[in-house]
């Protein structure tokens, strides 16, 4: 309980000093993404996962067609105990809207190896987690360097038996991250504490134990730092520290087999892994 509480202040504390020094807040029209997830369950509550989204940006400003980025997804999780678990993952991005979608750098694409950490536990009915993440980001181009990055997931949810099968799982979850910066030149701008951060809210429904829908919507902040602009009488007018805040909608769509080795128990986490 006291490790839990520790990080919810540590997430909450990064948020606000984050939100406390922006000066200004821009808006962005609605990103949608739709995913298809196929889940494999193995021996006790160990599975590997592959997915496949897509992502639309909504609005005059799409930069490009209906949809304008995707995302393929592939991870492994091991659990050493009843709380806790990690495991390697590996993501590949394209398209114009990877910084958008505040999933990477904002290029035309990007692989991304890398390692998780997650801590369960519950109090009563709620299921309380904690996920680490550290992941290394390599562009597919020639003209930008090689970044890391690091995520903390803090999320609770609770299942709501409807039949023998089919349940509800209403979750909520803050996930912040920022690029590690091992070195910086003089020149450079000071970068923000987080980079971004998404409140994510979402109901779970498992219409079986090998098929479950899960609508979501989440609220997104990408937090930089700009050059500034000035007027004609020298007074900043753009730029600087500033936050590009805008909606996500989803739906993912998941497929789950269970192993021969798969326990009948197989207790399976929310689709966001």
């Amino acid at each position: 309980m006291y490790y839990r509480f520790c990080l919810l202040l540590a997430g909450c504390g990064l948020l606000c000093a984050t939100a406390a020094t922006a000066q200004r807040r821009y808006h962005r029209d609605l990103i949608v993404i739709p995913e298809v997830q196929i889940e494999w369950a193995l021996k006790g509550n160990d599975y590997i996962v592959t997915s496949f989204n897509l992502r639309s940006l909504t609005g005059p400003t799409n930069p490009g067609g209906t949809f304008a980025g995707a995302q393929l997804f592939a991870g492994y999780e091991h659990w050493l105990s009843e709380k806790w678990s990690w495991g390697p993952t590996l993501r590949l991005q394209g398209g114009n809207l990877i910084g958008y979608a505040g999933e990477g750098l904002g290029l035309a694409g990007e692989i991304t190896p890398g390692a998780l950490l997650r801590h369960t536990g519950s109090i009563g009915s709620f299921r309380f987690s904690q996920r680490l993440g550290v992941e290394y980001s390599v562009p597919l181009d020639e003209y930008t360097e090689d970044r890391a990055l690091a995520r903390l997931r803090l999320e609770v949810d609770r299942l709501f038996p409807l039949t023998e099968k089919m349940a509800l799982r209403p979750r909520i979850a803050y996930e912040a991250a920022a690029y590690l910066r091992f070195q910086r030149d003089e020149t450079d701008l000071k970068e923000r504490v987080i980079d971004y951060g998404t409140l994510r809210g979402e109901i779970g429904w498992r219409v079986s134990p090998r098929f479950d829908v899960t609508p979501w919507l989440a609220s997104q902040t990408i937090y930089y730092n700009a050059l500034p602009q000035y007027n004609s009488a020298g007074v900043e007018v753009s730029g600087g520290r500033s936050n590009l805040v805008g909606p996500v909608a989803g739906l993912d769509v998941r497929f789950t087999f269970l192993g021969k080795n798969a326990s009948t128990d197989w207790q399976q986490l929310p689709t966001q892994h």
